[in-house]
């Protein structure tokens, strides 16, 4: 077994899938690049000023909005508090859940003994042979 962590199966998938798959992941990193835009146009704006780019900087900061950096502050505060609320949530288990039924009744139904039954339950691999009509012949236990 390999110990790298990245899995790589796209030699698996068919052409069209590898298609599908690479033209979403450029879209993607399309719409990515799109999001950045404004700030590599600020910052394209602010480069074109030369050595006074400082001053524009602060001019800028100090002309936001007064509710942006309050607003900010909110989405913060408001991502994180349900960030820690999900992870506060209880992990749904698998309980160990008891057959409904007693192993009697399983007897009676199939025509069993119902020490084969329990036998066939504690061991790992149990291989249950059929006849034609889909009744249980034997059940085989292996080790």
């Amino acid at each position: 077994m390999s110990d790298n962590l990245i899995i790589n199966a796209r030699d698996q998938l068919s052409w069209s899938q590898r298609l599908l798959s690479n033209a979403s992941t450029a879209a993607l990193w399309a719409g990515w690049l799109y999001l950045w835009r404004p700030f590599v146009n600020f910052g394209n704006w602010v480069y074109g000023f030369g050595a006074n780019y400082h001053s524009v900087v602060l001019k800028m900061a100090a002309s936001l909005a007064p509710g942006s950096l309050e607003h900010s502050v909110y989405a913060l505060v408001g991502t994180s508090g349900t960030l820690l609320l999900w992870s506060r949530l209880p992990a749904r288990r698998v309980s160990d859940a008891q057959p409904s039924r007693k192993i009697t009744e399983y007897a009676s139904h199939f025509g069993l003994p119902e020490e084969e039954l329990a036998a066939a339950r504690e061991a790992s691999i149990t291989v249950v042979h059929h006849d034609d009509h889909g009744r249980i012949i034997r059940i085989e236990r292996r080790a």
